[in-house]
C-alpha cells in the first residue's frame, strides 16, 4: 500500500518527511482535497528507479527490433526450414 499523507501535513512536517523518504526509498502521494495531487521521492531512489526503468526499456526496444528484423526476414524471403537451420547449427557447434 503506497504512503499518502495530505500536502498540508506535508508542508507542515517537511523535515521529518523528507527523512522518512529518504530512509524508506518509497514514494509517497501527496492529497489536496482528499485526492492525489503530486508524487515526491528521494532524488537517489528516483534515480535509480528511473535508471532501472530505462534499462527495461532499451532491452524491450532490442527484442522488439529484433522481432521487425524476422518480420522483415519472412516478407523478404529470407528463412529457412527448420530441418536444414537445425543442421547448421550441428555443423557449426561440431555436434
Amino acid at each position: 500500500m503506497p504512503a499518502v499523507t495530505s500536502l498540508s501535513d506535508f508542508n507542515r512536517n517537511q523535515s521529518e518527511v523528507i527523512s522518512r523518504l529518504s530512509e524508506t526509498e518509497e514514494p509517497l502521494y501527496l492529497t489536496r482535497n482528499g485526492k492525489s495531487a503530486v508524487v515526491v521521492m528521494d532524488a537517489e531512489a528516483f534515480d535509480r528507479a528511473m535508471s532501472f526503468r530505462n534499462e527495461v526499456h532499451e532491452r524491450e526496444m532490442s527484442v522488439y527490433r529484433g522481432l521487425l528484423r524476422g518480420y522483415q526476414d519472412v516478407q523478404e524471403g529470407r528463412t529457412s526450414d527448420a530441418k536444414s537451420a537445425f543442421a547448421r547449427v550441428r555443423e557449426q557447434k561440431g555436434w
